[in-house]
């Protein structure tokens, strides 16, 4: 079976930001998937809003239903990049790489979102348990092309 690459970040990492520049100049072959893109445009899946702490014991499903699709593309020779804010023991398969950037780009990322300041400290919380977990990361400080360029070579490693 083809290889599993994934990038975690800490919300307003620029995960969702950097999709578009991966599909755009990966190789031939790479299929990219962020794990938002199940959820609908309001951040629900089947009706529930899956970043209210209400929703975590949805969570171990939504990473298992995430596991199984990429395992799905994988049989057929491609190898997946997958975007997820999930932590390694969450989904306990592929190669991680962890997109970081510093934590005033992420207040700011996430305020101009009209995120509270409650939920802006959590995620920065979110971001130093990250770095302790997933200590090989990139910096998404620059254009989402750098980034994107970035994780690439990591890929190519």
């Amino acid at each position: 079976m083809s290889r599993l690459f994934v990038v975690t970040g800490a919300p307003g990492a620029g995960k969702s930001t950097v999709v578009p520049e991966l599909v755009r100049l990966g190789p031939d072959g790479l299929v990219v998937m962020d794990m938002d893109e199940l959820l609908d445009d309001d951040g629900r899946l089947l009706g529930i809003a899956v970043a209210d702490p209400e929703a975590a014991p949805i969570w171990p499903a939504y990473n298992a239903l995430w596991l199984r699709i990429t395992a799905l593309v994988r049989r057929s020779g491609s190898p997946v990049l997958l975007l997820t804010p999930a932590l390694p023991q969450e989904l306990p398969e592929g190669r991680w790489l962890h997109l970081d950037c510093p934590d005033d780009l992420r207040r700011d990322r996430l305020a101009a979102r009209g995120w509270s300041t409650a939920a802006v400290e959590d995620a920065l919380q979110d971001a130093v348990e990250l770095r302790k977990m997933v200590p090989r990361s990139v910096s998404n400080q620059g254009t989402p092309e750098d980034a994107a360029q970035q994780i690439l070579t990591w890929i190519k490693e």
